[in-house]
């Protein structure tokens, strides 16, 4: 699943708490994506930036599931996921036994996942984590590779505690 395509079916609690979080934790990076966004549609970051904050946040969040604000979108979820979810990603791979720079960020991706492991590391996620924070981070580290991984498709398709459909 694309990155703009997780923002069109993500609920809008997910998708409010994740632009609060980046509007107060990443501000540089919000006022970019602002700027950036409305470049998309020739706006003025003033344009956007005048609205009150949740008419900022449907903007937003309207053209983040925009297909030609991929890139940002990307972008944003990576931010996020890198920096508010670090844990996450660590406790994930860390269960799979992928190598990572301690951060959670891998150089090298395994050609396959070991279907146990990987049940282990998802139902680890859910016990911990929000669930919509976890489909999010699943259906991007999916996106890692070409392909993505089978064993991980079947559970993005299957298991009903991903949110994002």
């Amino acid at each position: 699943m694309k990155s703009y395509t997780i923002f069109q079916k993500s609920d809008d609690e997910t998708v409010n708490n994740f632009l609060s979080w980046m509007r107060n934790q990443e501000r540089g990076v919000y006022r970019a994506a602002v700027r950036e966004l409305g470049a998309l549609k020739k706006l003025r970051p003033q344009f956007i930036q005048q609205k009150s904050v949740e008419e900022q946040f449907a903007w937003i969040k309207k053209m983040l599931t925009w297909k030609p604000a991929e890139t940002i979108a990307d972008h944003l979820l990576q931010v996020w996921l890198i920096r508010k979810h670090e844990g996450m990603l660590i406790s994930f791979i860390e269960t799979l036994g992928i190598e990572h720079n301690g951060h959670g960020v891998v150089d090298v991706l395994p050609e396959s996942l070991d279907s146990e492991k990987l049940k282990a590391a998802v139902d680890a996620l859910f016990e911990k984590y929000p669930a919509g924070a976890v489909s999010v981070y699943l259906h991007m580290f999916q996106n890692q590779t070409e392909e993505g991984w089978p064993e991980l498709q079947a559970i993005l398709d299957t298991d009903e505690r991903v949110t994002i459909r």
